[in-house]
């Protein structure tokens, strides 16, 4: 019997380091965002990425970079920089458009947890997890959560070079399997343990040049910072109908700390 499966691929946007008085870091907000897709989406997305890369891209720009900055890359593209410094303001949107119309076409199932560094340290001072750690924890446990929910299997995949010199992270993520994700509080101690048990391989790393799940990722997670660091919601709203959710139950994007 066959049973359905989904990868998410996961990226960041922001920086997850404290504020002010706690730290250097100048923006409020870390966000984690995960895209779901079935592996006919995954074939798709890739198909879609090289169509518009090849479109907006000619060779003689793509000459003049290494290949891992032959990628949509979100930040780049709204700021005209790097593989996209050649392009008008006009052709820069065209772009965009044709990345979120890729995404809703691709159907996917959305995650995010959006961190408010400052009211995190806030209220918990010392006791507060570390802003990378906590996303990476609460989105697998809400993707593990909703495989349980729907009887898929899964696989997590994380770009390698924003995790690469993290070594106590990596080792934390190959924990989740032996103890458990759940991070439990006062108002949610679940008896049974969460262990990842329909996730295969618990995460696996790999270049986002690489993996066109990754780069929509990196956009989805762009459009969620923009969204709750400087109110920049048009892209994050277009996003609104890809949320995890059942019935009249909207599960995400999950914001932290709770109000």
């Amino acid at each position: 019997m066959l049973v359905a499966s989904r990868t998410i691929y996961l990226d960041s946007a922001g920086d997850p380091g404290w504020l002010p008085p706690f730290g250097k870091s100048q923006v409020r907000w870390y966000v984690l965002a995960g895209v779901a897709l079935t592996p006919e989406a995954d074939l798709d997305a890739r198909k879609g990425i090289d169509t518009l890369l090849e479109k907006y891209v000619p060779s003689s720009i793509r000459a003049q970079f290494p290949p891992q900055y032959y990628e949509i890359h979100y930040h780049d593209i709204i700021r005209g920089h790097n593989l996209f410094k050649h392009l008008t303001h006009q052709e820069r949107k065209d772009l965009s458009d044709g990345v979120f119309t890729l995404i809703k076409s691709l159907k996917p199932v959305l995650f995010a947890t959006a961190i408010d560094k400052l009211k995190l340290k806030q209220r918990y001072g010392e006791r507060a997890y570390s802003p990378r750690r906590l996303a990476i924890q609460s989105t697998l446990h809400r993707f593990s959560m909703y495989l349980d929910r729907e009887n898929f299997i899964g696989s997590a995949i994380m770009d390698e070079e924003e995790f690469r010199k993290d070594k106590e992270l990596r080792e934390m993520i190959n924990t989740f399997r032996k103890f458990g994700i759940t991070i439990r509080g006062w108002n949610y101690n679940p008896s049974k343990e969460n262990k990842l048990e329909r996730v295969l391989n618990t995460v696996q790393f790999t270049p986002s040049h690489t993996s066109p799940g990754i780069q929509l990722a990196d956009v989805c997670s762009r459009a969620t910072f923009l969204h709750f660091e400087r109110t920049k919601s048009n892209r994050f709203f277009e996003l609104k109908p890809f949320w995890d959710a059942k019935d009249s139950k909207v599960y995400e994007p999950s914001v932290v700390p709770k109000l």
